[in-house]
């Protein structure tokens, strides 16, 4: 909301449009957006109307960055916990390795991120009670699975559970409220911000590794057992609970990287995807008799489809259509396309090689990626052609994001039971 006070500075009728579209929001992201802009008259008469006070002439910004001790100790409690949970089956020997981070290792890092934002939001009570009573309950469920390493429902519980823990960490980024758009926007907004510092803190911990390793060699001491099991470990599960502390109280206040980033990359993966099909038909390379080319094409279906919703998402609402518009028509057009395949190869193999779990969840989630894609494209084309208002296509964008929940709590939980953990 911040971001989108300072887009709407020079626009009375935008400003008063947002606060009006969500005055809850606005109120309490307003200081973030005047300390930013302190120059501007506009801020500075809604300042007055928000925080009027009758002792004080002029009005004070507030600080552009609120650090906190606890936010600090805070993130050192939460990556501590959650290391020495990752390092589990390295304390007890008959741990199966493989079989805990299957199950546990999303919920490690999402429970994480779960209790940082039930902190940093102050919560009600009962709420947090709520989510962590159903975050609590998915995990469990997916651990007393029993271990039968050739069950289809099995495996795509373990892979689904983590999006539907995703929903919860969504709920509490959100201050435990679902209903708001606004607040879904920002919370796709947030994940690409997150996955952006995460890479880099990633990077630089590979950086640090690499030094370590040769400066240690030098003096003719083997650490790398040691430092995997130990430093890795704690600093890659660290990574993305660092990586939100520098989102909430550093990165919201000055230039992101992840819209720049998004227009940089939407021609490429445009270009990338048309060449990729064009490939494929020259090659005579088919997904509906090859099962890993088939898994491959969804890959790549839902990396698109994430950047595509991330690009629309970004978009300044107060810019005029362009062409970074006609980039996103684009994307998503050829992203609808690739799914159209998907569905075909798909249902080709349903009907030819039989009914399987696998082909079944695989079948309920390209459907709902068209059915996204397809209202995506329409309002898109709406917008640019018809002039109509772009916060449809975002409230369709957002509001369709509950739907993948409920499809990954029927494949995670009822598919196992309903089908006998075939």
């Amino acid at each position: 909301m911040s971001d989108r006070i300072i887009e709407s500075v020079e626009s009375p009728h935008a400003l008063e449009q947002l606060y009006r579209g969500n005055p809850e929001a606005f109120t309490r992201d307003f200081p973030d957006a005047f300390a930013a802009r302190p120059d501007s008259m506009a801020l500075q008469v809604w300042h007055e109307r928000l925080f009027f006070n009758a002792e004080r002439n002029t009005p004070t910004p507030p600080a552009a960055i609120s650090w906190q001790a606890w936010d600090i100790g805070l993130a050192i409690g939460l990556s501590f916990v959650a290391g020495t949970l990752m390092k589990l089956p390295h304390f007890f020997a008959t741990m199966d390795e493989e079989r805990f981070y299957e199950r546990n290792l999303a919920s490690i890092i999402l429970g994480a991120l779960i209790i940082s934002f039930c902190v940093q939001r102050r919560m009600r009570a009962k709420a947090v009670g709520g989510i962590l009573a159903i975050f609590a309950g998915a995990v469990l469920f997916l651990n007393l699975l029993p271990d039968m390493s050739d069950s289809q429902t099995i495996l795509l519980s373990a892979v689904h559970m983590p999006f539907l823990l995703w929903s919860l960490l969504g709920i509490t980024f959100m201050g435990g409220t679902w209903k708001s758009i606004s607040w879904r926007m920002d919370y796709v907004r947030f994940n690409g911000e997150l996955l952006i510092y995460t890479t880099v803190i990633l990077i630089g911990g590979v950086v640090l590794y690499l030094v370590t390793y040769q400066l240690f060699l030098l003096i003719e001491l083997d650490i790398v057992w040691w430092y995997e099991r130990n430093v890795v470990v704690y600093g890659a599960t660290a990574s993305p609970i660092v990586a939100t502390l520098l989102i909430e109280r550093v990165a919201r206040y000055r230039f992101k990287i992840a819209p720049l980033l998004a227009r940089m990359f939407t021609p490429l993966f445009l270009l990338t995807v048309i060449a990729y099909m064009v490939a494929m038909v020259v090659n005579r390379k088919s997904p509906f008799t090859d099962r890993d080319f088939l898994i491959s094409f969804n890959v790549l279906l839902f990396l698109v489809l994430g950047l595509s919703v991330f690009s629309i998402t970004e978009r300044n609402p107060n810019r005029g259509v362009g062409i970074a518009d006609m980039m996103n028509i684009g994307l998503v057009s050829v992203t609808l396309l690739v799914d159209m395949v998907a569905l075909a190869a798909i249902l080709f193999r349903l009907t030819s090689y039989g009914f399987t779990p696998n082909r079944l969840a695989v079948l309920g989630v390209n459907l709902l990626v068209f059915c996204h894609l397809a209202g995506i494209l329409y309002l898109y084309l709406q917008f640019t052609w018809k002039n109509r208002p772009i916060e449809r296509l975002d409230a369709w964008i957002a509001g369709y994001i509950p739907t993948y929940t409920v499809w990954s709590l029927i494949v995670a939980v009822g598919f196992p039971l309903a089908l006998g953990f075939r």
